[in-house]
């Protein structure tokens, strides 16, 4: 993740958007978790879940949310506007099944957007 997108993801979570961001491994979702926090506008109120398999980022004053998950781990249960695919995952998640439940989470959204980096 660069930090372009880190930005793009922060200001649309600041705008109450709730974004899934799959990573290609438990490695790169951790460094996408904190790329994301770090790119916060300062003063802006953010709660940071590190959990392992459950990372977010809560923007309580907005409503929005970031959810970090690997592509192995998919995005099952979790429902968003925004799915953002960071680098090499679109090929990972095409050539698996993986595909169809991404997809699902961002099907009942009025604003659904796939971003692929």
């Amino acid at each position: 993740m660069n930090r372009y997108a880190a930005a793009g993801i922060n200001g649309d979570a600041l705008k109450g958007k709730r974004i899934i961001v799959i990573t290609r491994d438990g490695k790169a979702s951790r460094e996408a978790l904190e790329q994301i926090a770090q790119a916060a506008p300062l003063g802006v109120d953010i709660t940071v879940r590190r959990a392992n398999g459950a990372e977010r980022i809560s923007y309580p004053t907005t409503g929005g949310e970031v959810f970090i998950r690997s592509y192995r781990q998919g995005a099952r249960g979790v429902s968003a506007d925004i799915l953002y695919l960071d680098d090499a995952v679109d090929a990972l998640v095409r050539s698996t099944d993986a595909w169809t439940s991404l997809y699902a989470s961002v099907a009942t959204s009025q604003h659904a957007e796939v971003i692929r980096a």
